[in-house]
């Protein structure tokens, strides 16, 4: 049995591979650390596991060993204390995580949610970084508790916990323009846009705010000047099959020779993701834009070349469609709404 080295462990992982490869070796490592009861570094361990699923995987990791990260700093109030900083920023992480798993229960999202708001106010820190991800998860469920999340997280002080000002401008764009305040909505937009603030997901998750208000406002001339860039940014990413799959919305009802093109390229970003939230609103847009594809008589030449006739993007748009049915009803059934059910419409 070879000699337990922390140190060495991490040095390895750290050069394997971002995503699952890197992930199974921290597994790995934290199962030794416990194993020879080392719980500081056990708890390091599953800091890095976590945050590795959070920014290099699909979060379903991060949801599985976030209980099991808390159980071990709670054994021991010093360590706890030391490691306060890392853990409120994995709740940020988590409860925002939670929404995209219709598996974690609303009673467990509930319960993060009100230890998270605990140790906020038990540190002194703001609930502005609080009622920003309550609002993400209230958007699915709760229309008007999401206003009032949204009020009071303008309302509260940035301070560390907070997830920047391009985050946070970001995320005036979504709720202002859900809550139906456009003009609220473009002025931070533009703050973002004019500034050329940037961060993993904005301005990617700006522009498909704003595609989403324009198409729902039916403005073709506005919705492809979004597009377009956000084409650009989200094509070829992985952890950005939303956006992807909303550009294969429009280019549904726009130009679906043009989005069989761009589905082609990014079709094999879907194989193996377990985020049902994401593969949701991915698997929308290929239905839509297959179910038209069809309609149009277009074939769709896929990279390895072969080409798929009319017919069988009839077969395949129903297939995506199907699936897109039952992931509404689990994700509506665990809210308690019917809003992904309502978005297949």
């Amino acid at each position: 049995m070879e000699q337990y080295n922390p140190e060495e462990m991490r040095m390895n992982y750290r050069a394997l591979q971002s995503g699952d490869p890197r992930m199974r070796a921290i597994r790995n490592a934290a199962a030794a650390a416990e194993q020879a009861n080392d719980l500081p570094w056990a708890i390091r361990f599953h800091h890095d596991l976590i945050h590795e699923s959070v920014f290099s995987g699909d979060r379903y990791q991060a949801l599985v060993d976030f209980p099991q990260y808390l159980a071990l700093v709670k054994r021991d109030p010093e360590l706890e204390k030391e490691n306060l900083w890392d853990t409120l920023w994995m709740f940020k992480w988590i409860v925002e995580a939670a929404t995209e798993f219709y598996q974690i229960e609303k009673v467990q999202v509930i319960r993060w949610f009100s230890e998270y708001r605990r140790m906020l106010l038990e540190n002194g820190y703001s609930l502005r970084s609080w009622y920003e991800k309550r609002a993400i998860f209230f958007s699915y469920c709760d229309r008007a508790k999401m206003r009032m999340d949204f009020d009071r997280f303008l309302e509260c002080k940035p301070d560390a916990m907070s997830d920047g000002e391009a985050s946070e401008l970001d995320s005036t764009v979504r709720f202002a323009l859900e809550s139906g305040n456009r003009e609220q909505a473009m002025k931070a937009a533009h703050q973002i846009l004019d500034r050329n603030l940037r961060t993993e997901e904005v301005p990617c998750k700006t522009y498909l705010y704003l595609l989403r208000d324009a198409m729902k406002r039916g403005d073709q001339a506005e919705a492809e000047k979004y597009a377009v860039p956000l084409r650009a940014l989200c094509s070829g990413q992985r952890f950005q099959l939303e956006p992807i799959g909303t550009v294969l919305c429009y280019d549904a009802a726009a130009d679906p020779a043009r989005g069989l093109e761009f589905y082609a390229k990014n079709k094999a970003l879907r194989e193996g993701s377990r985020n049902p939230f994401l593969c949701f609103w991915f698997d929308r847009g290929v239905a839509m834009l297959l179910k038209a594809a069809a309609k149009q008589g277009l074939s769709m030449k896929e990279i390895n070349g072969t080409v798929l006739t009319p017919e069988q993007l009839a077969v395949q748009a129903e297939a995506m469609m199907q699936n897109c049915r039952d992931l509404a009803g689990k994700f509506d059934a665990r809210n308690g709404s019917d809003f992904f059910t309502a978005a297949l419409d």
